[in-house]
This record gives C-alpha cells, sequence and structure tokens, in this order.
C-alpha cells in the first residue's frame, strides 16, 4: 500500500503491507528536491517506484539498516543507477549483505526482505552533509533505537528527519535491540536542535515537535525512575511489568505477534539495564547522563499545538 502527503516541498511517502486491504503498519519515507530519505520495505517497492515516476530522484539517503528502511533500495539502483546512495557507515555491511539482519518470521512477514544493495557510500564520505539545490542536511548521529541510526536536519528551515528516533505515543512495549540509553541521549540531541518540523519515520509529520520530545524524555525517565524504586522493594520484572504497564493490550498482541521479541517485559529490563548504568558505582566506570539539551530561553521554544496527533503506529518499532 502506499499513501501520499505533500508538506510543502516535501512529500511524506507512507508505505504499508495490506491484509484485507488494511495496512499492517505504515512507513514513512521523504522526498524533497530528488533526494529521498529512506527507501521503504521490500514489499512495497514497486508501488514507490511507480509513484517515482512523477518526481525525479538523483540521491537518496538512508537513516538506519532496518529492512522498512533499505528494503527498496536493490531496486531504486536499478531504476536510478546514477543517484548516489548515503547510508551510517555502521549500516553499509547490513545494506550489502541483508542476511546480516537475521530477520525473524514476524518482520519477514510485515515488511519483507531486503536485496543486496552495492555501491552505498556513508555520510562521512560525503561530509556529513547531504545539500539538494535549495537545502543543506546536516546528519546527526542518533543511536538507540539502532546502534546505526542518524538522522537529517536543515538548519535554516529547521526540518527534522528523525527516522525512528523518536516514535510518538505511550510505550508500552520495546524491542529487544533498542537501547534506553541511547534513545535517551539521542532524543535529547534532538530537543537541542530545536527543530520546527519533524518528520518521522513512522506516525504523524508534527508541527512544533519540542514539547513532544520534551514530553517523551520524561516519559521514559519517570518510568526508569519507577522501575528503580520497584526494584529497590524486590518487585520483579514481571510483576513491575503488571504495575506499570497494567493497560496494554496492544503491547500483549505484538509480545504474542512477535514471540517476544518486542513486549512490555523488554521495556522493564530497557529500564533496569538503564538504570544499572546510571547507578553510581565507585569501583568501574560508568557511562555519564544524557545530556540536557541546552537552555534556550522562552523565545527559543517553539509554541505547542492545543492537541498532538495519536498513531498507533507510533507504539510500534
Amino acid at each position: 500500500m502506499i499513501h501520499v502527503e505533500q508538506h510543502g516541498p516535501v512529500l511524506c511517502i507512507r508505505l504499508a503491507r495490506s491484509l484485507m486491504g488494511r495496512p499492517l503498519q505504515w512507513a514513512a519515507a521523504y522526498w524533497v528536491e530528488g533526494l529521498l530519505i529512506d527507501a521503504g520495505p521490500s514489499c512495497a517497492a514497486p508501488q514507490l517506484l511507480r509513484m517515482l515516476e512523477h518526481v525525479y530522484v538523483d540521491q537518496i539517503a538512508v537513516t538506519h539498516c532496518h529492512e522498512e528502511r533499505i528494503g527498496g533500495l536493490a531496486l531504486l539502483r536499478e531504476r536510478f543507477p546514477n543517484a548516489p546512495i548515503y547510508a551510517p557507515r555502521r549500516a553499509l555491511a547490513a545494506i550489502e549483505e541483508p542476511e546480516r539482519l537475521r530477520l525473524p518470521v514476524y518482520r519477514r512477514v510485515m515488511w519483507g526482505r531486503p536485496r543486496a544493495a552495492a555501491g552505498v557510500r556513508s555520510y562521512d564520505e560525503a561530509g556529513n552533509v547531504v545539500c539538494t539545490p535549495s537545502y543543506t542536511l546536516r546528519v546527526v548521529e542518533t543511536p538507540g533505537h539502532s546502534a546505526d541510526h542518524a538522522g537529517l536536519f536543515e538548519p535554516e528551515q529547521r526540518w527534522l528527519f528523525s527516522g525512528d528516533a523518536f516514535i510518538g505515543g505511550e510505550e508500552q512495549a520495546w524491542p529487544r535491540e533498542a537501547d534506553l540509553f541511547g534513545v535517551l541521549s539521542s532524543l535529547r540531541t534532538l530537543a537541542s536542535l530545536r527543530p520546527e518540523r519533524l518528520y518521522p519515520g513512522r506516525g504523524a509529520v508534527r508541527r512544533s515537535p519540542l514539547p513532544a520530545i520534551q514530553a517523551k524524555i520524561a516519559r521514559l525517565s519517570e518510568l526508569a525512575q519507577n522501575v528503580a524504586a520497584l526494584e529497590a522493594k524486590g518487585v520483579t520484572a514481571t510483576e513491575m511489568a503488571a504495575i506499570l504497564l497494567p493497560s496494554a493490550p496492544l503491547a500483549t498482541a505484538m509480545q504474542f505477534w512477535t514471540g517476544g521479541q518486542f513486549s512490555s517485559l523488554n521495556l522493564i529490563e530497557a529500564c533496569r539495564s538503564y538504570n544499572a548504568l546510571m547507578r553510581p558505582d565507585t569501583n568501574s566506570p560508568r557511562r555519564k547522563s544524557p545530556p540536557a539539551p541546552p537552555d534556550m530561553g522562552e523565545e527559543g521554544w517553539a509554541d505547542p499545538p492545543a492537541r498532538w496527533p495519536t498513531d498507533r503506529d507510533d507504539v510500534l518499532r
């Protein structure tokens, strides 16, 4: 399935596998002045190519090596052989050899299997910037959702193409491979950029997204604190999930569907791992606390809208 939205000069291209005429889950790619940001899943690559017949593509940028971001690269390479493809350096091996991803069954069903794409360049070879005729997008490293994750920020327009560094909605579940320390660090990095328009890899395009990013930081930090308090009382991780995430029917369904790869218990364990890293320990080195964004003053913060859009897709990986 494919759905296209226009946001000024930016096209948001939502892609999904359909089941009985309904999307299993949307993933967003973006197009601006010949630059395609993310390649979508392989299951929707033919539809993406048909849509791109109405525009032009002279370069492609990838935020990270998950299958719904790189799945269309092989067909795009065939269709646009002269368009350079850029990706984080740590993503190159998986793009060239997708077998390295070792995709579980549910992800293959959801998105399909990526094919290998050769000749992909790392962002650092391009000076960590991607330029179109009118815009200069700066690469921003945002690990956490995945170790290789990077976003793109246009400082003049204050556009932020965040990939999956920001996923809206309240967390009910968590993928095993995600790193909460990295997620919080990257969210603070995003907040420090003061974006005026957020183009996420899933969920709604957002105006004045800073309050939503800050709220996400606050929710995850509070959850980690609550986990620490319960752990100090001897409460088990399973009991914590029942206490702190009691109304999570979607998480229950996702745990069943993913064979436990995605679950509320994973979220509790991520908080425990984060707390262990942050716990003072004079006998061993520890990672520094994620840096807080600079104080921009009241005039620096964007005004929030009256109500944030929500999307059930936001809580999925």
